[in-house]
């Protein structure tokens, strides 16, 4: 960026609004839906392929609309998988958030069909999927399998007495049906399996999946008396020792809130778990410390930008960002235990005499 002449180059897209984009390690792809009216008929896409290597972009006509970018996987065969829905908004302006009532399907692409934009992909390239139910859609690649179902989002969380993880293969369509006592909030890796966050009404739980070599129910743990504390991606972090065993942070607080006032309000503290061939162990939390502090209006930090929580791995430490603070926990013993906290919070000024 300092050099007085730059060197690089740019390729740009005029089209509708991109609703939706994927970075996979050769290309981007962005998602294009031309604007409808509320309950007008889903209007038509345009998917383009912007090639990392500069080589020219190219697109394809589509239908419906991805729910976000982990909606997207291009995988090694050649093909872009893509998990869409009839009504779908995209990620713009929390559509992702947002219920839904639309079809879901999985939507296979030779990337050898992109061409100018005018070809449709044909309809054997979409295979219909089953609807989760009510609620916000949560979806994830993870390996050679889909998972999908739906949570309560941004709303209160509840009790869901046909909550259910749907697997697909994407390869060849196969899906099955996981029952669980808990919404699907969070789908995350989490070595060769994967790790499902739900809340209901009093707790929150977390279901280890194992899909190879079929997809199973693992184990589960849960916290009581607790609800996710940060719903966005950069909330979890999963950090594997080996392909069998790892150490994951979640954002937590109390039960029963909404999950719109991550916005708002910052976590009580950060959850750590030990993974060891999909059976969970808890390991403690490293919690937050908002007393004498004041709330300076979002001047130096704010939540809604950044996140209020998040945990950090860094060089065999282990940090939890909560608000303002940050704090360095040891783990020794198959525990979990704070050693240091730094704080950049305004500090809150004692009352004067007569105030």
């Amino acid at each position: 960026m300092a050099r007085a002449e730059l060197d690089c180059t740019a390729t740009g897209v005029l089209g509708p609004r991109g609703h939706a984009f994927y970075v996979s390690p050769g290309s981007a792809f962005v998602w294009t839906t031309e604007w409808r009216r509320s309950g007008e008929k889903a209007a038509p896409a345009v998917v383009y392929r912007i090639p990392l290597d500069g080589s020219a972009p190219s697109a394809l006509a589509a239908a419906g609309s991805p729910i976000d970018q982990f909606s997207f996987l291009e995988s090694e065969d050649g093909h872009l998988n893509v998990l869409v829905r009839s009504d779908g908004a995209g990620q713009w302006m929390w559509g992702a958030e947002r219920s839904g009532d639309g079809t879901l399907a999985l939507l296979r692409l030779p990337l050898a069909r992109f061409g100018d934009g005018s070809a449709d992909a044909p309809a054997s390239a979409y295979t219909p999927l089953p609807t989760p139910g009510k609620g916000v859609v949560q979806n994830r690649f993870v390996g050679r399998h889909l998972l999908y179902g739906v949570g309560s989002g941004w709303e209160s969380p509840r009790d869901r007495a046909e909550a259910a993880l749907h697997v697909v293969d994407w390869r060849g369509g196969r899906v099955r049906r996981l029952a669980l006592p808990h919404g699907v909030d969070r789908i995350e890796a989490m070595g060769p399996g994967a790790v499902i966050v739900g809340a209901d009404t009093a707790d929150l739980h977390l279901t280890a999946v194992r899909l190879s070599p079929h997809p199973t129910l693992a184990s589960r743990y849960t916290l009581r008396g607790a609800s996710q504390g940060e719903t966005r991606s950069h909330g979890f972090f999963y950090r594997p020792d080996d392909g069998e065993t790892g150490v994951l942070g979640l954002p937590v607080r109390g039960p029963g809130v909404p999950g719109y006032e991550h916005l708002f309000e910052s976590s009580a503290s950060i959850l750590f778990l030990r993974n060891r061939s999909l059976e969970l162990a808890e390991l403690g939390a490293l919690a937050a410390r908002a007393e004498g502090t004041a709330d300076d209006g979002c001047k130096a930090s704010c939540v809604d930008l950044y996140g209020n929580a998040r945990p950090l791995f860094l060089r065999g430490r282990v940090f939890a960002l909560l608000g303002y603070e940050l704090v360095e926990g040891e783990l020794r013993g198959g525990r979990i235990r704070e050693v240091r906290r730094s704080t950049f919070a305004p500090r809150a000024r004692a009352a004067s005499a007569g105030n």
